[in-house]
């Protein structure tokens, strides 16, 4: 008779909240909210789950774009072979009963090697080339039609791309979703970084929210630069008259305004916007669109607007016109402003269409009327 073989140890029945801080120095057990990763240098990328929405344990970091179970965890931090943490987990003699240490943990953490910056590169380039044209039927353009009223799909410029799909972390779950995808150039035309903004096929937003319950869907990629005042060519007009907004949704909503007879171009974000690195010798009146942030009491100023005026004073000393547009209403930003005055016109249209309607319909009568008398 044949020996029964021995039960393999199910990792899911282990308690592991009390079993982990034999492995795991309490630094890295930040299960409420997210902490520092022990295998890169993500400050608040990293956590555990003891179950998430599949019953299952494990970690995850959003900076590696990595995670797996517990006992992984540990062969990792600890360098144990994975025979002996398993035959430690099914005789309950966890780590020898000697909780780990701070001592014990950090220099034993292995840290995931970092790429360098022609890898970096390199897979900014294969997301690029994965890109194409923003099309129709696209959720680039079911997202952007649907946003910023008035907006031709004709006037897409060189700099935004639709990517099919591109891997989405949130939590512990790897997902794919198609992107829009823009690219920073410099005053070089180096391309500095790629923003993505995360979309359903349907053309919204990924339901998908960080801990501050602002909205995950845009993520910036790795660079070696970063920004470094890189813009986005949102639009295919040439002038010498230039429009800079932040974000992408704010600037078609100035191209849809100027119906792209002017140049526009987003700087991502208010801080990249006043260290801007743009071939200025192309412009002579150049507009900022300022969002309207909240003052910030410990800064002294609403970030939007000291940042645009950062910048309107280098280029008013290079000799160039330059004007600063501000909403008036707190959070607001030219888009929402746009939307706004897009259906004042429409519905101006719509009036006025009808005292013609109305007017065509008087002569008309007045006609009839002359026709029967005579």
């Amino acid at each position: 008779m044949k020996e029964q073989l021995k039960p393999k140890l199910d990792i899911e029945s282990v308690d592991w909240e009390n079993v982990l801080p034999f492995y795991i120095d309490k630094t890295y057990r930040t299960e409420k909210g997210w902490g520092p990763c022990p295998f890169c240098d993500g400050a608040n990328t990293y956590r555990i789950f003891y179950e998430n929405r599949k019953g299952k344990s494990g970690w995850f970091c959003s900076r590696c774009n990595t995670g797996g179970n517990f006992v992984g965890l540990i062969n990792q931090v600890t360098g144990k072979p994975f025979r002996e943490i398993y035959y430690e987990l099914e005789n309950q003699n966890y780590n020898g009963g000697m909780p780990v240490t701070v001592s014990q943990a950090k220099p034993a953490a292995k840290k995931r090697p970092e790429k360098s910056p022609e890898e970096i590169r390199r897979d900014l380039r294969q997301a690029w080339d994965g890109a194409g044209p923003v099309t129709e039927d696209s959720p680039v353009w079911k997202y952007l039609s649907n946003r910023i009223p008035g907006l031709k799909l004709e006037w897409m410029g060189p700099d935004v791309r639709y990517h099919p799909g591109m891997d989405f972390w949130h939590d512990d779950k790897k997902r794919v979703f198609p992107v829009m995808l823009q690219r920073l150039v410099s005053s070089t035309r180096v391309a500095r970084t790629l923003q993505r903004l995360f979309l359903t096929p349907d053309g919204a937003k990924v339901p998908f929210y960080d801990a501050k319950g602002k909205s995950a869907a845009k993520k910036q990629m790795s660079s070696p630069e970063g920004p470094s005042g890189g813009s986005i060519r949102l639009n295919n007009a040439k002038s010498g008259h230039l429009a800079l907004t932040e974000g992408a949704e704010t600037g078609y909503g100035v191209v849809a305004k100027h119906e792209n007879r002017i140049e526009v171009r987003s700087m991502l974000d208010c801080g990249n916007l006043s260290k801007a690195d743009i071939d200025w010798s192309r412009y002579d009146r150049i507009d900022i669109y300022a969002d309207r942030d909240k003052f910030v009491e410990r800064l002294g100023y609403r970030p939007g607007e000291h940042h645009a005026e950062i910048l309107a004073e280098k280029l008013r000393a290079m000799g160039k016109v330059v004007r600063i547009i501000r909403p008036v209403e707190d959070g607001m930003d030219f888009c929402d402003i746009w939307v706004k005055q897009y259906a004042r016109m429409q519905a101006r249209k719509a009036a006025r269409a009808a005292r013609d309607q109305d007017r065509e319909a008087a002569r008309a009568q007045v006609k009839a009327s002359m026709a029967i008398a005579a």
